[in-house]
């Protein structure tokens, strides 16, 4: 029985570990692909520490981990000794309730969260932008707090209370007591506790996605919007200087505590003097870092004469300089060098519109897709544009002016274009099969078809398929839509939106519905995709254009970057990064030829003809689409 015990116990931390230890020896990798080690190479982490993005993310997520951990070990400590204080089922009542936060889906607490600051900071305070550096900390403490109460009270109900009773007998006072004696016998748990909260801070996506402003981004908030690419070695790297940071201090902790228990039974003066020597060098040390921050958050944060714009794209959406393209927010910066870019990242129109409805973000540049901006339009959401601020505008194609979504051209200006198609493996689909949307419905395929996990996208294919326009308001038409998508729930392996990326490329799944950019990054990446475009039925053909907000704050300089993007040689080295049409039909002359030849990015004009755009619906019709396409989700 003993030998069976080991043996899981072994399995249990192979399965544990194996992981890490995969991904350990891809940061070493000179290729890329860690099914293939080609090599031991330290140019992994080389690249990490020359990429100053990643490092201040890094840096980021560090910095709100320790202050959140401070804070909250802090205010934990002394509210665990509150509630030790209360009587039995006084104590269990409160401590139920301490418990919960920790139990409640992450997802609640981030939009409960999100929706608190939104009100304080908006009507409460008059703040134009509610979420930001500071939300996220109180955040971050508001959900470390129950880890630090829930390790010190056991430590708390294990001491024996005598011995606080001796300390004042003896002429200490209450707080000295404490910090005398009960600090002392509770620090282990005060230290577990705080080792929890901040590997808890530092991983933390969630709740901070929901209430991460503009001035402030952690790194996994940042990394979530990798997924649209492969990820490079180089944060392979800082992944392992993660894990490796985490289990020294795994390691330091146990140390402590054994050789903390071993002085404890030697000699309990020695221990107490040396514990409170350590917890006062802490302590000064950890309110001389917070003064430090401060300061240069007060300095640099203040600095009237820097502009700092504010630009919200489409995760991977811009070229960031990896994979030898031109990082375009750096050449920006260093063409206007009063102006540093703040750029961040959304996954979808419908997560925008959120956060600028809601009022918890201030953005000065956005590129929302033609029926978002119909909508924001409509809603009084945007500002009209000063074109003598855009000389560059007149490189736009003709064909992408004046659009139905902007007739006038008062509020946009295009930033990309492209289709929705088919991206399938040749490898197992018969080419026989693939004559229109109905392959995403072909029974011989089954749990291998991916799917939008957006509604309007999701009802466009059905409408194409059942032969209704994509602009339809007829709701009898929306139900039937929605009654086929729920025909073909039984066949979907997952509703997926970046997440197409890993299943495509690595085979998991064999047909998808997706944008033909993205589509040309993964055939990139798998040779056996191909993308098709069902002409006889017709298409989506979208177009994304650049806004400033109503919130905008900085006006001029939005403009400035909105004309830097349409320079041709600028959109031309853009476009070879993210993989789609540009709207200036110069910049194809500064592509690679394989994309500016590309029939997927660049399909003909005869192809065009039978592609169509999305336009603005109602309220009501937009609500009941969402509606329905709940419904086939959870059906």
């Amino acid at each position: 029985m003993k030998r069976a015990n080991k043996f899981l116990t072994v399995l249990i931390f192979i399965f544990l570990y194996i992981p890490m230890a995969v991904l350990i020896v891809a940061s070493f990798n000179t290729g890329k692909d860690i099914t293939d080690f080609e090599g031991f190479t330290l140019q992994q982490y080389v690249r990490l520490f020359q990429d100053e993005t990643l490092l201040q993310l890094l840096g980021n997520s560090i910095l709100i981990a320790f202050l959140s951990t401070a804070l909250s070990t802090a205010f934990g400590t002394v509210a665990a000794v509150g509630i030790n204080s209360l009587k039995p089922r006084l104590r269990k009542a409160v401590m139920s309730l301490t418990n919960i936060p920790m139990t409640n889906p992450d997802i609640v607490t981030g939009v409960s969260l999100s929706l608190l600051f939104v009100f304080v900071g908006t009507n409460m305070l008059g703040k134009r932008d509610s979420l930001t550096f500071w939300t996220l900390l109180i955040a971050h403490i508001t959900f470390s707090l129950p880890y630090i109460i829930l390790n010190v009270m056991p430590k708390l109900q294990q001491m024996d209370r005598s011995l606080t009773d001796a300390a004042m007998d003896l002429g200490c006072t209450p707080t000295q007591a404490f910090f005398k004696v009960t600090l002392h016998e509770i620090m282990p748990g005060i230290i577990s506790g705080a080792i929890m909260a901040f590997t808890m801070s530092l991983d933390d996506f969630v709740i901070s996605y929901f209430v991460t402003g503009q001035d402030f981004v952690t790194l996994p908030v940042e990394i979530y919007t990798y997924t649209k690419k492969p990820i490079q070695p180089k944060v392979y790297a800082m992944f392992t200087l993660l894990f490796l940071l985490i289990f020294l201090l795994m390691v330091t902790m146990n140390i402590l505590q054994v050789r903390g228990e071993q002085k404890r039974k030697s000699t309990r003066a020695t221990a107490d003097s040396k514990a409170m020597r350590i917890f006062k060098r802490a302590a000064a040390a950890v309110a001389v870092l917070g003064i430090l921050a401060g300061s240069l958050f007060l300095i640099f944060g203040t600095r009237q004469e820097q502009v700092t714009l504010n630009v919200y794209n489409w995760g991977m959406n811009i070229a960031d300089g990896s994979d030898d393209t031109l990082d375009i927010i750096a050449a920006f910066e260093e063409k206007y060098p009063y102006i540093d870019v703040n750029y961040s990242t959304y996954e979808s129109n419908e997560a925008l519109y959120s956060k600028l409805s809601n009022g918890g973000i201030t953005v000065d540049v956005i590129i929302p897709s033609d029926y978002m901006i119909g909508r924001m339009i409509a809603e009084d959401m945007l500002l009209e544009l000063d074109y003598s601020n855009i000389p560059n505008f007149d490189y736009v194609d003709e064909r992408f002016r004046n659009q139905d979504y902007d007739p006038e051209n008062r509020y946009t200006v295009p930033y990309t274009w492209g289709t929705v198609g088919i991206l399938y493996n040749t490898k197992y689909v018969d080419e026989a099969d693939v004559t229109g949307w109905e392959l995403l419905w072909n029974e011989d395929y089954a749990g291998k078809i991916l799917m939008f996990d957006n509604s309007r996208d999701a009802f466009g294919i059905a409408q194409y398929l059942l032969g209704y326009s994509i602009n339809t308001t007829d709701p009898a038409q929306l139900q039937e839509c929605a009654d086929l998508l729920k025909a073909q729930k039984p066949l979907v392996q997952q509703y997926v939106m970046d997440q197409i990326y890993a299943s495509m490329e690595n085979e998991e799944a064999w047909v998808a519905a997706y944008y033909a950019g993205d589509c040309m990054l993964m055939m990139e990446s798998n040779p056996d995709l191909n993308f098709y475009l069902p002409t006889h039925q017709g298409f989506n053909l979208f177009t994304d254009a650049m806004c400033i907000p109503a919130c905008a704050q900085e006006k001029e300089a939005a403009e400035l970057f909105i004309n830097f993007l349409c320079d041709p040689e600028i959109s031309g080295a853009n476009m070879d990064y993210i993989c789609y049409g540009s709207p200036m039909s110069e910049a194809r002359n500064y592509m690679e030829d394989y994309i500016a030849q590309s029939e997927v990015v660049y399909p003909s004009d005869e192809v065009l003809t039978h592609g169509t755009s999305y336009r603005y619906l109602p309220d009501e019709i937009t609500r009941l689409m969402e509606t329905l396409f709940m419904q086939v989700r959870n059906s």
